[in-house]
């Protein structure tokens, strides 16, 4: 069978570019690229999330096998589109014609806009996430069929009536986890939707020689408690932080807490003396990161995945995730590599009890790892993303 023509369209890309959507997307577009696909990515020439500047030149290139077109950042009312999204994100209520200005002055780009609209050139335009102009233009705009990756979180955002209506009238949204897929039932009960979600190499854990080479770089023991991603308050870090500073108030003799990941969230000064600050680690050394640690702690309750529970499953870490996000404690539950907390005395429970039983960690991770190469394979992801196609087609 003929593969369809894909793009997806995404507000930014490549490697410079973090943030667990794009990383999905430029995962998945290279793995299908790499299986024969024809995939082409639109994005734009932005490469910082907050003020949107066309940093990189416009035109065609190569990344890995995929066809990237890059396209300036049309012009947008910034001060506009931030005035409405605090106050969206805030609760409050927005009029219909509001929301749309709100898109309307999300980043977009009326060249990429053009670019997907051409039937001639794709049978498909796959947008993500649901957030960014650049993915709902193209929902709304173009004529032939298009799918969305919403990477949906429970937020204010995602139930406004014109996201609704977008992820009702596209052809068909593709799912990371379970969890975001009953999330998505229950705002858009009409949307059509298959669980896809994006695949991991099925590495062994580094060795110990990588492990203990990583740790002399960074002039640190292992054993500590891990934070990996973005520095930002929407990831829970405040609350990670106010739940690690009363567990080493009853716990003297406590691992420190380490980040890794990009962002400009300070840590409060009363317990960065027991905080291990490793910044942005090399894709190559991130295993080995990861390994080092007892605990992978993910505080997050807005995720539509959570890629680093599968990356420090495969690198022999159990976690400890924030139970009010129904994604994380489902592949908790399902997948048998962690535990889970909705309050402070719960975290500190749940901590206590992994760092007193190394066994217990060890059966964790390997629960974990094994339902990553099982449920989280490319070669599962490769068959459910083009089943998915097959079905809205």
């Amino acid at each position: 069978m003929e593969r369809p023509r894909i793009a997806f369209a995404v507000p930014r890309y490549g490697p410079r570019v973090l943030g667990g959507a794009e990383t999905l997307c430029r995962e998945l577009a290279e793995q299908l690229a790499a299986r024969g696909a024809d995939i082409d990515v639109l994005t734009t020439c932005a490469i910082d999330h907050f003020d949107w500047s066309n940093e990189l030149a416009p035109g065609t290139s190569e990344a890995n096998g995929v066809h990237v077109r890059r396209f300036p950042v049309s012009t947008r009312e910034q001060a506009r589109w931030w005035h409405l999204h605090t106050h969206i994100g805030a609760g409050h209520q927005v009029s219909y014609s509001e929301q749309l200005e709100w898109m309307g002055n999300s980043v977009w780009s009326d060249e990429l806009l053009e670019a997907a609209c051409d039937e001639a050139a794709y049978d498909w335009v796959v947008g993500i996430p649901y957030l960014f102009g650049t993915s709902y233009w193209v929902a709304v705009e173009r004529q032939g069929p298009t799918a969305l990756i919403p990477c949906l979180h429970d937020e204010p955002y995602a139930r406004l009536d014109a996201v609704r209506e977008v992820l009702e009238g596209v052809s068909g949204c593709m799912m990371n986890a379970r969890g975001e897929q009953s999330l998505l039932t229950r705002l858009a009960p009409a949307a059509r939707s298959k669980l896809v979600g994006v695949g991991f190499d099925p590495a062994p854990p580094p060795s110990a020689e990588r492990v203990e080479a990583f740790l002399r770089s960074r002039g640190i023991e292992g054993g500590y408690l891990l934070y990996a991603g973005r520095r930002e308050e929407a990831k829970g870090l405040p609350a990670l932080f106010a739940n690690y500073r009363r567990y080493r108030s009853g716990h003297p003799d406590a691992p420190p807490l380490a980040l890794m990941g990009a962002g400009d969230l300070p840590v409060p000064t009363d317990i960065a003396d027991s905080v291990i600050e490793l910044g942005f680690v090399p894709i190559e050394e991130r295993a080995a990161a990861y390994a080092g640690a007892a605990v992978l702690l993910h505080p997050s309750r807005l995720e539509s995945l959570g890629m680093v529970l599968m990356e420090g499953w495969l690198a022999g870490t159990p976690v400890l995730v924030n139970g009010a996000s129904e994604v994380l404690r489902e592949h908790c539950s399902e997948g048998g590599g962690g535990l889970w907390y909705s309050n402070a005395d719960e975290f500190e429970e749940a901590l206590r009890a992994l760092l007193a039983d190394s066994a217990l960690r060890d059966r964790l991770a390997h629960q974990g790892a094994e339902y990553t190469r099982d449920v989280f394979s490319w070669d599962a992801v490769e068959i459910r993303f083009y089943d998915a196609i097959e079905s809205w087609s």
